[in-house]
């Protein structure tokens, strides 16, 4: 009679060593990346939408609550991107414990 292999012992292993490799994974702290702006707003934000940076094309230079800042609709954008602005690829502004701030990698 041939007996088939169950696989349970595999399956166990397996999930082992998933289960070690993410066990190293501790959270990133922000405040790592050094250089935040400051906030400029002190209303609520629920969520990363309600944040936007404080001038319109990607030329902020501080986080703050859409409802303080720029109305941008009829801005028309010349695609320059200073380094040292907010949007332009340095930092991503969010929604943090209720106030918008921003994380900037350098």
């Amino acid at each position: 009679m041939c007996r088939t292999r169950f696989a349970f012992p595999s399956a166990l292993v397996v999930l082992g060593a998933v289960l070690s490799l993410a066990s190293g994974c501790e959270p990133i702290d922000l405040d790592d990346f050094g250089g935040n702006p400051a906030p400029l707003s002190n209303r609520t934000c629920y969520q990363d939408s309600d944040c936007t940076g404080n001038a319109c094309c990607g030329l902020g230079t501080n986080p703050t609550h859409v409802q303080d800042g720029p109305n941008c609709s009829g801005v028309k954008c010349d695609g320059s991107c200073p380094a040292d602005y907010l949007d332009c690829g340095r930092c991503f502004v969010f929604c943090r414990e209720s106030r918008c701030e921003a994380a900037c990698g350098g």
